[in-house]
């Protein structure tokens, strides 16, 4: 069956659209990951505070919510392929050319940098959902969805688990600018995609993005056992955003260490995030979905809490370490036990 599910995963990149669309999603993500420890620790270098980081978050993530309905209809309106680039290359220039300023001693406020990342992110998903339906048959729809999640968390965990390392080797700036550089490249993967013609009507249908919003809502509502497996889905991509950036805050005020130290943390949490991925399957095959995702939950909350009342740096390695090699089993988990329930 795994053997099968492989096959199935693998015949989906002989779509060449479908091919560069993950390899740009990849990049993408990756330079996102990067990009988001990088900025972090500039906002807490300039503030000397946990509230520069906050406002840094702030500025990246509210335009995802303030403008996806008007995003949403654009999506709806315009040509999708058109907007990821817009999305991807934008991004890219902007951070190349913030870097590129600072270098030269302009510095333009970090904050409406961030914003503008914020608003060309929550630019990308309306377009991207949709597109990817008219790409991929309706019969491969389910795959093709969940093998680009399982891209995008891949290339938003490398990153930020890189990210460390790498600040350590090129500084803020020179992450910032590989950061920028990826975008673009993945700006560029998403220009050699082919445009998809579809009609009026089958636009409407499966591609509107206020149609695909309130349908997934009115089957929500038909099927109220699958409200903790979303709830949980959730609480789980909170984590994956929060964690590596209250790592920043955590290791100088807490404590007391070097930036190299975080460079080992984040380097060790992409290790857990390997050796996990390995995991999850056995576990899965050993005892049920439902009591994995539920050990792979509570593994997660022991490990948070020994490290909110740890102040030793060696004890945080094996905790960070199972931390990732815990965490990167319950995205795939949790959306197999949701699939389940779908059936």
């Amino acid at each position: 069956m795994f053997r099968a599910e492989v096959k199935e995963r693998l015949a989906l990149f002989e779509n060449k659209n479908f091919f560069l669309f993950t390899v740009s999603g990849l990049f993408a993500t990756f330079g996102n990951g990067l990009n988001y420890i990088a900025l972090s620790w500039l906002a807490y270098n300039k503030t000397d505070s946990v509230k520069g980081v906050a406002i840094m978050m702030f500025c990246i993530w509210m335009p995802s919510i303030l403008f996806a309905p008007l995003f949403g209809l654009l999506a709806d309106r315009y040509n999708r392929k058109a907007q990821i680039i817009i999305s991807n290359l934008v991004r890219g220039i902007v951070i190349v050319a913030w870097v590129l300023m600072w270098e030269m001693n302009i510095e333009p406020d970090l904050m409406i940098l961030c914003s503008l990342l914020g608003v060309f992110i929550s630019f990308y998903m309306p377009s991207a959902v949709p597109f990817i339906q008219s790409i991929v048959s309706e019969e491969d729809l389910v795959s093709a969805n969940a093998t680009i999640d399982m891209v995008y968390e891949f290339g938003t965990i490398l990153g930020m688990g890189l990210s460390g390392f790498i600040l350590a080797v090129v500084g803020i700036k020179g992450t910032l600018l590989i950061g920028g550089i990826l975008f673009i490249i993945a700006g560029l993967f998403n220009l050699a995609m082919r445009t998809v013609v579809t009609s009026e009507n089958a636009n409407k249908q499966s591609g509107s993005w206020w149609y695909n919003y309130t349908s997934s809502l009115r089957y929500f509502k038909s099927k109220p056992a699958l409200f903790m497996p979303y709830m949980s889905q959730m609480i789980i991509m909170i984590l994956l955003m929060t964690i590596p950036i209250i790592l920043v805050p955590y290791t100088r005020e807490v404590l007391h260490a070097s930036t190299r130290v975080f460079a080992l943390y984040e380097a060790l949490y992409s290790l857990g995030v390997l050796a996990g991925g390995f995991l999850s399957p056995v576990l899965c095959k050993k005892i049920s979905i439902r009591k994995t995702l539920a050990l792979l939950l509570l593994v997660m909350a022991g490990g948070l809490y020994i490290l909110s009342v740890n102040d030793a740096v060696i004890l945080v390695f094996p905790i960070y370490f199972l931390i990732g090699f815990w965490y990167f089993q319950l995205g795939p988990v949790d959306i197999s036990f949701t699939t389940s329930l779908c059936a």
